[in-house]
């Protein structure tokens, strides 16, 4: 299974997010997982007052309707952030699109004090099936809440998907709590982080074990790609032997 980091600096406006993206998935190959980080289409700025008079939801779903018609036409898998609008609510979503055609929505759950000024929270996280892969998908502060990593692990997952706009200094730390969502509940992490400054947390892919198998420079775009081996995850945990 080959998966590639694209970590990019979200800019506010959606065309310039969408080309970039584009640009990304255009050497996608053939079953391959191309990740972007939280906010990639849409741009995430919920600081400033004007953020949701900014948005446009049909845009939005025009621009997912292409990333889908390129992800189909390279048969490669696609996971990004954007903000979503479902029921006159805004939401700040991850989509996951298939290279069957499938569409999946992770309405993030646990809000930061700046999402709730003006995103509403989803109500579950799920586990999703694609092909014969089992994964979790999270969104930013998220990985901070360890029951859920749990929850997905009983429900089969294999790799935990976590975009990411953690993107000062302070949020270096996280790196530590990645590494540590892999080991304790032995499944490949990849987290993608905004590559705006002041960026300290790189992006990362991590093993079950706690190595480190791809880690971004911080404050740059870069794209980075490694295969993993899907036997290295310990399905049963009361069964490991590896701590």
């Amino acid at each position: 299974m080959k998966i590639k980091l694209v970590q990019l600096s979200v800019q506010p406006e959606q065309a310039a997010n969408q080309a970039r993206m584009r640009a990304a998935l255009h050497d996608a190959q053939p079953d391959e997982w191309i990740v972007f980080p939280e906010g990639m289409l849409s741009g995430y700025f919920p600081e400033q007052p004007d953020y949701l008079d900014n948005l446009d939801a049909e845009a939005i779903r025009r621009g997912i309707e292409d990333i889908q018609r390129i992800v189909t036409d390279r048969k490669c898998n696609c996971v990004f952030g954007s903000a979503l609008r479902r029921e006159n609510r805004w939401h700040n979503s991850v989509l996951l699109l298939t290279s069957d055609g499938q569409r999946h929505v992770h309405h993030k759950v646990e809000l930061s004090e700046l999402d709730r000024n003006v995103f509403s929270p989803g109500n579950q996280v799920t586990a999703y099936t694609v092909g014969n892969l089992t994964l979790g998908i999270q969104a930013c502060r998220e990985l901070i809440f360890p029951q859920t990593w749990s929850d997905l692990k009983t429900a089969g997952a294999q790799i935990v998907f976590h975009i990411n706009n953690a993107i000062q200094p302070h949020d270096a730390l996280w790196e530590h709590i990645l590494i540590t969502r892999a080991v304790e509940q032995s499944i490949f992490v990849c987290s993608v982080n905004n590559g705006a400054p002041p960026q300290a947390l790189a992006s990362y892919l991590i093993a079950p074990s706690g190595k480190v198998l791809l880690k971004t420079e911080v404050q740059q775009d870069q794209m980075l790609a490694a295969e993993i081996d899907l036997n290295e995850v310990i399905a049963d945990l009361t069964q490991r032997t590896d701590y």
